[in-house]
């Protein structure tokens, strides 16, 4: 069953509320918008809690991963700054592209959070 256009702007929403929301807070809370989503919809439509799911999942990763790199950074001379940057432009991209995806009305999967989504709601 094809999704409804408001259904496709708020998968859409869901990956591109970080983006925004990441760039007011300084990068912290951008989990705030997918979780949000998630919980009013996952019920309503499978269509928007799968992406709302992957996205607050595909949050959370980034958060631990970026806090992991900027801890250890000091002790490898700050050169794990280095995959921090390339994970920042790579996390953006993902997003943007889910963001295209989900207004189109696909069931697209971001890297690890997308299969963990589709196990838990699956389409």
């Amino acid at each position: 069953m094809e999704p409804t256009s408001e259904e496709k702007q708020l998968a859409m929403i869901a990956h591109i509320g970080p983006l925004v929301l990441g760039l007011i807070t300084a990068a912290v809370g951008g989990w705030i918008v997918p979780l949000v989503i998630y919980l009013m919809k996952k019920d309503g439509s499978k269509f928007v809690g799968y992406h709302a799911l992957q996205s607050l999942i595909f949050q959370i990763i980034l958060g631990v991963s970026a806090a992991v790199l900027l801890t250890i950074s000091p002790f490898t001379c700050f050169l794990s700054l280095i995959p921090l940057a390339i994970g920042a432009i790579a996390a953006l991209i993902f997003q943007i592209n889910a963001a295209i995806k989900a207004n189109e009305g696909q069931w697209y999967a971001l890297p690890i959070a997308g299969d963990f989504a589709k196990k838990s709601i699956g389409p």
